[in-house]
């Protein structure tokens, strides 16, 4: 095929566009995706990627096709994809290791097409950056919960199509799934859960989990405050003070699972606030205790959180992460 006869299968060649900053003329390998054209080094692409290099490897027929002389290769992948998966590989600036910033689509188009064309330097620097916002452990979500958010995290949020758990799915990257489940439960209507793309096992899985974790997950985060006729300490120095104070607070706590169709609800790792317990006028011993049952609160529904969406345990999605990071 020359220029002016591309393949009768693709567009015709006045629908094509040349991809910015990824056209040079010393380069020998054309290739389109979707009506975009890169002109690129066969010889860096084969060296990069394995599939690559089995695919231009092969000699090619007789009715292969050409384009300005050059071997011609189109792709099934989204220009976009492409666009950023060769920029990732060409220029050193474009997609840094974390922490550097990078966007949503950036780090989406280099993780599907680094995992599809076997770039495992790549994906591991992507998935290292996917990994950053999903933490697997309670003391690194309390840490990452101090931090800004990554952009590329918010703007996942935002579009509301629950992009992160699909790709996880997509990719093997399970260990990120407990959190992007508790972000899309979090932060998707279940309207917007149901017109999602995601299948009908992780639609249901999400719904469910959203009744729970609004419902008696939050009363079992919060069972640290309820009072009885009994001190919470047998040390206690101030039953009927401590009693009050603890009330008190429990009602306030409880008023933070009200809310209108257009405020994210409160979940059980967001109920109870650092600042908090300076508000609660209890003894020292009922406060000590009161801290313990929290953390013990807290620590098991961490544990559970996994199995909430029917995946492995922690301790299992840490080594497949550390497995696939090293």
């Amino acid at each position: 095929m020359d220029l002016d006869s591309p393949p009768t299968t693709l567009y015709n060649m006045d629908e094509l566009t040349r991809a910015p900053d990824l056209w040079f003329e010393d380069c020998g390998l054309i290739i389109q995706a979707e009506k975009t054209i890169f002109r690129v080094s066969r010889d860096f692409l084969a060296l990069q990627s394995p599939v690559f290099r089995d695919m231009l490897s092969l000699p090619p027929p007789k009715t292969a096709d050409m384009m300005l002389g050059c071997p011609f290769v189109f792709l099934p992948d989204s220009a976009q994809d492409v666009t950023v998966f060769l920029k990732a590989l060409i220029f050193h600036d474009f997609f840094e290791p974390y922490p550097a910033p990078t966007s949503l689509d950036v780090l989406i188009g280099v993780l599907r097409l680094s995992h599809k064309y076997e770039v495992h330097s790549l994906r591991k620097r992507a998935l290292v950056h996917i990994s950053a916002g999903h933490p697997t452990s309670l003391e690194a979500y309390d840490a990452w919960e101090q931090e800004p958010q990554p952009a590329w995290l918010l703007e996942a949020i935002d579009r509301n199509e629950a992009l992160l758990p699909i790709l996880a799915r997509q990719l093997s990257i399970p260990w990120i799934l407990p959190i992007a489940f508790y972000h899309d439960c979090k932060h998707m209507s279940e309207r917007c859960i149901l017109k999602s793309p995601q299948s009908l096992e992780d639609k249901t899985l999400v719904i469910t989990a959203c009744r729970t974790l609004e419902g008696t997950a939050v009363s079992e985060m919060l069972n640290f405050l309820w009072a009885d006729d009994e001190p919470e300490d047998e040390d206690c120095v101030s039953p009927i003070r401590c009693m009050v104070s603890r009330t008190g607070m429990r009602r306030i706590a409880e008023g933070r699972r009200e809310r209108s169709t257009a405020t994210a609800p409160i979940f059980p790792l967001e109920i109870w606030r650092p600042e908090d317990w300076d508000a609660l006028f209890v003894c020292g011993p009922c406060l000590a205790s009161m801290k313990d049952a929290y953390e013990g609160a807290r620590k098991a529904f961490w544990d559970d959180l996994p199995d909430m969406f029917d995946l492995p345990p922690w301790d299992e999605l840490e080594k497949l992460k550390a497995e696939a990071l090293k």
